[in-house]
């Protein structure tokens, strides 16, 4: 499946399904043979929205619009899966700055299109691809829960804190570590955990409040490219995962691995990659 399809199939799923009680992350990545987790980071990393905002801010645009042609609040509240009509009006109010009677009465409303689907795939991001096995290895990371919904924006102040911490003179911060866990509850949060640290070899001490992993013997993606830091990072997620869903590939849950070299991380040439557990679909 290529990567535009899937996004095609996953906008055209969340249009049809609007006024369905069951649309959730969970849905839309069980119709669409992604776990939660990957599902969640590859429309984000796509679309630069996280898949509940554009979920939420459809219903509201769609149900703004049928208040302007006369639909009754209560009977567009129930339409569009809110609880009650006063759990409605507040959602309202938040996306379009005004109530829905004040909608009703002729008030200007925001706007959260369909996603143009033809504007997702204008920007490309240079990258170098190696598919090669590793054996297995152990980590030491310093360690925090994310939730995607604000992950691109926590995670580099996190980074600023392993430093102010200091704990770069004993652990070098060579890697930032994804770890799924689509398999238990969090599933529906879509949490994941993120460590800062390095391959257990390379670190003359462990500090207190590190963990450490087993990482197992694996066949690895590899993709790397060149570019300011936090962009080129977060841009080379939407590229890898969008490689993956065109290749013979599935990403094998686990350890998603951020790497980093020395360098000048402002600088357009700097270095850094992306290692992806790979396995043939």
């Amino acid at each position: 499946m290529k990567t535009k399809n899937t996004l095609i199939l996953a906008v055209e799923l969340i249009e049809q399904n609007l006024t369905n009680p069951s649309l959730s992350i969970d849905y839309l990545a069980k119709n669409l043979y992604f776990s939660p987790y990957y599902f969640q980071r590859f429309f984000a990393a796509s679309t630069q929205k996280s898949v509940g905002a554009y979920i939420r801010e459809r219903r509201l645009t769609e149900a703004g619009a049928e208040i302007k042609q006369g639909a009754s609040i209560l009977d567009v509240a129930i339409k569009y899966c809110y609880e009650s009509q006063e759990s409605f009006s507040r959602a309202f109010k938040s996306f379009h700055g005004v109530t829905p009677g004040q909608a009703k009465a002729g008030g200007i409303l925001s706007c959260c299109p369909k996603l143009n689907l033809q504007s997702l795939f204008t920007r490309k991001v240079k990258m170098d691809i190696k598919i090669e096995r590793e054996q297995a290895f152990t980590i030491a990371v310093f360690e925090r829960k994310f939730s995607p919904l604000t992950s691109k924006r926590e995670i580099p102040r996190f980074w600023d804190e392993f430093y102010e911490k200091g704990y770069q003179k004993s652990v070098p911060p060579m890697l930032g570590v994804c770890i799924d866990l689509s398999e238990t509850p969090e599933d529906k949060t879509g949490e994941f955990i993120y460590g800062i640290g390095s391959i257990k070899e390379y670190c003359s001490s462990i500090p207190k409040g590190f963990k450490t992993y087993d990482v197992p013997t694996r066949l690895w993606g590899k993709f790397y490219t060149t570019g300011k830091m936090p962009d080129a990072i977060q841009n080379l997620w939407g590229e890898v995962l969008s490689w993956v869903d065109g290749s013979d590939y599935k990403i094998v849950p686990g350890f998603d691995f951020e790497c980093y070299t020395e360098g000048d991380t402002t600088k357009d040439d700097y270095v850094s990659g992306i290692w992806v557990a790979l396995e043939k679909k």
